[in-house]
């Protein structure tokens, strides 16, 4: 189902658009762990440009084909209507000259902090004859260097797991989706949306794995042929892999140089940028949300959107695990206003954590019931008051859609959605009493409509 009320709460992140690709083996049915995985602008295989795959008779077609197993307009598709194809071109943008200009990094179409996210960014080396910096987030960004297996991929007699092994990006598996989407959406050691950027006036990265493949026009289909070659999972799967992966991926950011350095101030970018933005000198209304319990007034708290979220999958995911979850993730926020070395300790704890829950995501298969519990837990967290903070409200509304979608209800509750969208179209003027009133009224709706 189209979810047309998200589409303004996530245009920022795909306005400033792209992601990156990689190499390794998938087997279908089963998901690998990321750290077998090489992304494609960091693989050795050339990158022979969009147009090796742009003919009629490849992926080119105007209509989808009915006498193939794949649709053959996967390039009219992603050309006309994915975001991706347009990222290089937004460098070239007024607002991205400007940025570019206070950063002081010359022309955005030819920096490397910016086409490092925002095109297939791989070394001169490796760019085929038909390759071009100007296709965006292309073919090759996502499903890896084509050099090897461009002609085999065509044929009945490779299959797709040969085709990996040959530099394909196991785009189809879970684990590695998420770590493709994330390594632009999110970030690496390598290319990070940092604070001097967005103070340049770079947008916010905010990412949900499964609201942004609904948004992008898919160019596959599930159909039977699919499915004996690849994984598939429910919209409740991408969702809560992704967000435990966010979150795992937050962790390991705070391990790192970013935070764990000798310079005045830490990567601010790591930190929730409305505990200072939305902040008035004059408001005295400051109180502890669930993972602050431990946090002194005042202090600014880490970016914890994804980490609420994950707290509340892991009580349906693996009951056990979330109190110690909770436990450790209060101790991290608490660390946030202390020395530096108590936020690595602390977010490596956090992290193994959601390592285990990471592995139990990938192989969870949802049931409704478990899906009705997981909506209603949302629901019942954020009318406690726990989404005052907007990254926090703008996980949670995209979290509910999902369910509701996913749970045939979507279209039942469609108007209390639209709303909830509607409170979260812009951060400045997020008001959280009307969003804790919109989700009781929800939660009321949900309470007579829904039952076991």
């Amino acid at each position: 189902m189209v979810r047309p009320a998200a589409i303004t709460l996530v245009w920022i992140s795909l306005e400033w658009l792209s992601l990156t690709s990689a190499a390794g083996a998938a087997t279908p049915g089963t998901s690998q762990s990321p750290a077998a995985v090489v992304l494609p602008a960091q693989g050795v295989n050339k990158h022979l440009g969009v147009t090796s795959c742009a003919s009629s008779v490849c992926h080119g077609a105007v209509v989808p084909s009915k006498a193939y197993d794949v649709l053959l307009n996967e390039y009219v598709t992603w050309s006309h209507d994915d975001a991706h194809s347009k990222a290089f071109n937004v460098l070239r943008s007024l607002k991205s000259r400007a940025i570019a200009a206070k950063l002081g990094i010359g022309d955005p179409a030819a920096a490397k902090e910016c086409l490092d996210c925002h095109t297939d960014n791989v070394p001169s080396s490796q760019r085929g004859e038909k390759f071009s910096l100007a296709d965006g987030i292309g073919c090759e960004a996502c499903h890896g260097g084509s050099e090897y297996w461009l002609a085999t991929h065509t044929s009945k007699r490779a299959s797709y797991r040969e085709n990996v092994s040959r530099g394909m990006y196991p785009t189809a598996d879970l684990r590695q989706r998420a770590e493709l989407c994330l390594s632009c959406h999110y970030g690496t050691a390598d290319k990070f949306a940092t604070h001097r950027m967005m103070a340049a006036g770079h947008p916010r990265l905010s990412f949900e794995m499964d609201t942004f493949l609904a948004l992008q026009p898919p160019h596959y289909r599930v159909d039977d042929d699919y499915k004996r070659r690849k994984p598939t999972y429910s919209s409740t799967q991408n969702w809560s892999y992704g967000q435990l992966a966010a979150a795992l991926r937050a962790m390991e950011t705070l391990q790192g140089p970013r935070v764990n350095n000798n310079a005045a101030f830490p990567e601010l970018a790591v930190f929730n940028c409305y505990g200072c933005h939305m902040s008035s000198m004059r408001r005295t209304d400051w109180s502890h949300r669930l993972l602050e319990s431990g946090a002194d007034p005042g202090s600014v708290p880490i970016s914890d959107g994804s980490l609420i979220m994950a707290w509340i999958i892991a009580r349906e995911l693996e009951p056990q695990s979330a109190p110690g979850l909770l436990r450790l993730s209060r101790s991290l926020l608490a660390a946030s206003g202390s020395d530096r070395s108590q936020i690595v300790a602390r977010s490596r704890e956090v992290g193994a954590s959601l390592r285990h829950l990471c592995d139990k995501a990938a192989a969870r298969t949802w049931k409704p019931a478990d899906e009705r519990q997981l909506l209603r837990t949302l629901v019942a967290v954020g009318t406690s008051g726990e989404f005052r903070d907007y990254v926090g409200a703008e996980q949670a509304v995209m979290g509910i859609d999902g369910l509701l979608i996913e749970l045939g209800l979507a279209n039942h509750f469609r108007k209390r959605i639209d709303e909830l969208y509607k409170l979260t179209q812009n951060d400045e003027a997020y008001a959280p009493e009307q969003f804790v009133a919109s989700l009781q009224q929800l939660q009321a709706e949900l309470d007579k409509g829904v039952k076991q």
